[in-house]
């Protein structure tokens, strides 16, 4: 199930003097970015509905400059709080990201994202700026039957998300396995292997080994993906929450888990002893 929201993003500039800090004390030249949640109260804005999970509870919204170095981060609760002000300083070129998530045992997961690029704020105008909230998609290529105690790889590809890919979003992940199926979204995380990850630019890659087993096993493989500093949120009383996660495949989504077979009969040396 999905609910429709309407997610409206309106840049209010006014010009800009000098910023110190996304959330510095802001001059009267300073611009404005309001963004709320919630049904359009004028036409002033542009609106697009967007679809978000039910389970989402919270969208958190980045609004950047690739050349200046801007950053400003906000957290809003659905249904609980209707806008949210941040300070812009008018410029060109900025992007505004937002990801709906939900926190499981303390941790705030990705569901949804999506990006506008190219957002102008002018003096004394208003920009309207539309985002599609779309899920993450994953392909998942490596080794799918190794030998028990043989190091195995796994790549993971993450498509969609609304373009908020690889470098552009991540900075960290860990492989995480077990001969038992966590499929369901409510199934605890394993911890064993925990193995970090190597971001590319399109990509995740892993080395792990597999566990030693005697029997024909198949192992259960996701990721956990950390996004960039950039997106944390330290306004929020919550510590656990400050930064956010994503598994990859996406179960909280739909996705399967990854699986690769452990075969014990794949290799290694068989002794026959005959008294002929």
């Amino acid at each position: 199930m999905h609910r429709k929201l309407a997610l409206v993003l309106v840049l209010l500039a006014l010009g800009l003097a000098g910023c110190t800090g996304p959330f510095a004390s802001a001059p009267e030249e300073e611009g404005t970015i309001r963004i709320v949640i919630g049904p359009p109260e004028n036409e002033t804005a542009t609106i697009e509905p967007k679809v978000i999970p039910d389970e989402a509870t919270k969208v958190r919204i980045r609004v950047w400059h690739p050349d200046t170095g801007f950053n400003a981060v906000a957290t809003v609760t659905i249904g609980a709080e209707d806008e949210v002000n941040i300070p812009v300083p008018a410029d060109e070129g900025y992007t505004v990201d937002a990801v709906s998530y939900y926190v499981q045992e303390n941790r705030p997961l990705a569901l949804t994202g999506g990006r506008a690029n190219g957002v102008d704020v002018a003096t004394d105008a208003v920009t309207n700026v539309r985002i599609s909230l779309r899920e993450w998609h994953s392909d998942v290529f490596g080794d799918n039957n190794v030998e028990p105690e043989s190091m195995f790889g796994v790549e993971i590809v993450p498509t969609d998300g609304g373009g908020l890919l690889a470098l552009q979003t991540f900075k960290g992940a860990t492989l995480h396995t077990s001969a038992t199926a966590f499929d369901e979204p409510d199934d605890p995380l394993p911890l064993f292997p925990g193995t970090q990850g190597i971001l590319f630019d399109d990509r995740i890659a892993f080395t792990a080994m597999a566990p030693d087993v005697n029997e024909l096993t198949v192992l259960f493989v996701a990721a956990l993906v950390e996004f960039s500093q950039n997106w944390m949120d330290a306004t929020l009383a919550d510590r656990d929450e400050h930064s956010l996660f994503i598994e990859f495949p996406n179960r909280h989504t739909g996705e399967d888990l990854h699986q690769v077979t452990i075969d014990p009969a794949a290799g290694g040396l068989v002794v026959e002893i005959s008294d002929l």
